[in-house]
């Protein structure tokens, strides 16, 4: 049986876009239920990933709400930020469920840089199948301070929107892109690259459990200020300069493409190839270390999402740099979707942007 709520909008608000979708549980499977939204984030209302004006944001979901025609109201929203979330991996030592509960208080202090007394925070024991066997229990520990959780609750109340969960982009996108996917990545070590604004988010799921997730601080926005400080100091066409020019497949440009052009898409290259090299860098030491750490389940494939990955050629060069079949994930190839409704190709566009907003809408979908 699902879980709970099989009719839901994810609601992923993010420093650039905010990202909506809205999914329903029928007899035939999951079904995407009219367009995914993604909207800018109203300037200066998110910062890092944390809200820090929620009237803005209140009001620009309220006329997102209306002009895509969302039917419900019950959302489900996820919390990020470099600063105010922490999801970690904790090693523990065996132990029944009313002891982990009292040593989890204890783990808070060693693993989140937050004051105790101002989280919420949840834990699922990894694998629990296989904790009774070992001496040590992996658990999957997520904290938020408390005050962005209650900001992101009051935006929504602002929208007349009932929030239902709230959930974390780990658990979200890999949602989205693996466990959706029925006889495909299950019983594979799938590592997914989620480039946000602020931060990239990598996540291995094995077996239907997330078991590694690592922050890098190379995203989206970091190649948008390399854009800034090379081209132009204006953030707004730093921006469209790079979703316009950025390309890393070879012999793409026009052979007439006009001299201005091509000398900007040249500078945007030249601007951004330092930080896609620190990007690809971090994430072949992150697949060669997670290599050396789980030797019995390697990686199989990287799966990459996030508005920045759908760069023309990025997924080439990764694959070329960490020697991993690496590909563009869209969450919707394995949802049913009305192509009368809603184009594919827009599907394929948005697809890696809205993939954790999908993953939220999802949460309860599954069976146990």
């Amino acid at each position: 049986m699902p879980r709970g709520i099989t009719h839901a909008l994810g609601l992923d608000i993010g420093s650039n876009a905010i990202k909506a979708v809205e999914l329903q549980l029928t007899s035939a499977g999951i079904e995407l239920v009219g367009t995914p939204a993604c909207i800018p984030t109203p300037p200066g209302s998110v910062a890092g990933g944390v809200i820090v004006d929620g009237a803005p944001i209140s009001a620009a979901l309220t006329d997102m709400i209306s002009s895509y025609g969302f039917g419900t109201r019950q959302v489900i929203a996820s919390v990020g930020g470099d600063t105010s979330v922490a999801v970690r991996i904790a090693s523990m030592p065996r132990m029944e469920r009313k002891e982990l509960d009292e040593a989890m208080q204890w783990e808070l202090d060693r693993q989140t840089p937050f004051p105790v007394d101002q989280v919420i925070f949840d834990y699922q024991i990894i694998d629990p199948s296989t904790a009774t066997e070992e001496e040590t229990m992996d658990v999957f520990l997520a904290v938020a301070q408390e005050d962005m959780v209650n900001a992101l609750v009051a935006v929504l109340g602002g929208a007349k929107l009932t929030p239902v969960h709230i959930d974390v982009e780990p658990l979200a996108v890999t949602r989205a892109l693996v466990d959706v996917a029925e006889n495909g990545y299950q019983d594979q070590a799938v590592m997914v690259v989620h480039i946000g604004a602020t931060t990239t988010e990598i996540c291995v799921e094995s077996s239907g459990w997330v078991t590694f997730v690592r922050t890098l601080p190379v995203a989206g926005n970091t190649l948008t200020d390399a854009v800034r400080e090379h081209i132009t100091g204006d953030e707004a066409q730093a921006e469209q300069a790079k979703r316009q020019f950025a390309n890393l497949a070879q012999g793409t440009e026009a052979a007439d493409e006009a001299g201005d052009i091509a000398r900007v898409r040249q500078a945007v290259q030249e601007a951004i190839s330092q930080p896609i090299f620190d990007l690809a860098d971090e994430v072949r030491r992150t697949v060669e270390y997670y290599q050396r750490q789980h030797r019995e389940e390697p990686i199989q494939i990287v799966l990459l999402s996030g508005g920045s990955a759908v760069i023309p050629g990025l997924a080439e060069f990764l694959q070329g740099e960490t020697g991993m079949t690496t590909q563009v994930a869209n969450p919707y190839q394995h949802l049913i979707c009305d192509e009368q409704e809603v184009a594919a190709d827009y599907l394929s566009d948005v697809g890696p942007a809205t993939a954790v907003a999908a993953g939220l809408a999802m949460r309860d979908m599954f069976q146990d």
